[in-house]
């Protein structure tokens, strides 16, 4: 059972900095969308060009090169970010299998933008792409150009073009923390958090606020920041607290958990730490526990792992 001294604890050590549940862990790759937009009368090409991208990402996913060279003509020209054209089926399979021999496991999914058929037998498509590492570094983006030509009523890939971004948005980097939108609660005998998160208008911040009621009376309350750190190239939350108190964060993903250390000033102007760990458990409910707290630089006991849950949709 947790007391009321306990609950200004998990706020003064940073508790509600974290709640929500993890209805997605980590990146995942988005699936090959529908053409945006098919010349009329080509809705049957259109379907066989959408089968190609459909193996052409579960080829690379794989790491299958002899399933990726089936996908190009034999004499393909592919143009990379830097501007070098590679020319002929053999060599741009070699430079896949060479990919994959440094980077194995990079992930790839497409977004298809538009789909035209400027001649018979000859199609045109436009789209963005993003390959996330195997190692958890930052996801890649870029944009593509295919022309695919029919042969033997095959769809394959004669020319592709593809230029990375070189800069990721703030949101973009955030995406994967969407499950945090929403309203939650943490309810115990001597009295409740609730939290609500939302997007900044710009969309490069989480925005939360929360309130702890004690006997039915709000006793603190607070608001945090989560956005990118592009010196740390790693997610940084900032809290700030109604008394007073004020602390960062600094986020990492483990699997089906988020890592947060956490730093700040006690109100009394005292150094406070201490490490996050939020579990995943369903979209509704996660666990979450605080572990190696300090204030002024004595040790803590642990907070004992306490259940987050989604509050349902108010009745209209």
């Amino acid at each position: 059972m947790r007391t009321a001294q306990t609950l200004f604890s998990l706020i003064l050590i940073g508790m509600v900095s974290a709640p929500g549940a993890v209805a997605q862990v980590g990146p995942k790759p988005v699936p090959v969308a529908a053409a945006a937009a098919a010349d009329a009368g080509h809705e049957a090409d259109a379907k066989a060009i959408r089968h190609a991208d459909d193996a052409f990402v579960k080829a690379y996913n794989a790491g299958d090169v002899k399933a990726l060279a089936d996908l190009f003509t034999e004499d393909a020209e592919a143009t990379d970010e830097s501007g070098i054209v590679i020319k002929g089926r053999n060599t741009i399979t070699e430079l896949f299998a060479e990919l994959f021999e440094e980077s194995p496991g990079s992930q790839i999914a497409i977004t298809v933008e538009s789909l035209r058929f400027p001649a018979p037998g000859v199609a045109l498509e436009t789209g963005r792409t993003k390959i996330t590492p195997a190692d958890g570094d930052s996801p890649e983006l870029g944009r593509y150009t295919v022309l695919f030509v029919k042969k033997d009523d095959k769809w394959l890939q004669a020319n592709v073009q593809e230029v990375f971004e070189n800069r990721v948005t703030p949101h973009e980097r955030l995406a994967e923390l969407d499950w945090m939108v929403g309203e939650w609660v943490d309810e115990s005998d001597n009295g409740v958090a609730t939290t609500s998160c939302h997007w900044s208008s710009d969309k490069n911040y989480l925005l939360r606020d929360y309130t702890i009621h004690i006997a039915g009376k709000p006793v603190m309350s607070g608001t945090q920041r989560i956005g990118w750190d592009p010196l740390a190239r790693q997610i940084r939350s900032w809290i700030f607290e109604s008394d007073g108190g004020h602390g960062e964060g600094l986020w990492a993903r483990d699997g089906n958990q988020w890592i947060v250390k956490l730093s700040g000033a006690l109100p009394t102007g005292r150094k406070a730490t201490s490490t996050q760990v939020i579990t995943f458990v369903s979209k509704d409910i996660a666990r979450w526990k605080s572990v190696d707290r300090t204030v002024g630089g004595s040790l803590l006991p642990d907070i004992e792992e306490i259940v987050l849950v989604r509050k349902p949709p108010v009745p209209k």
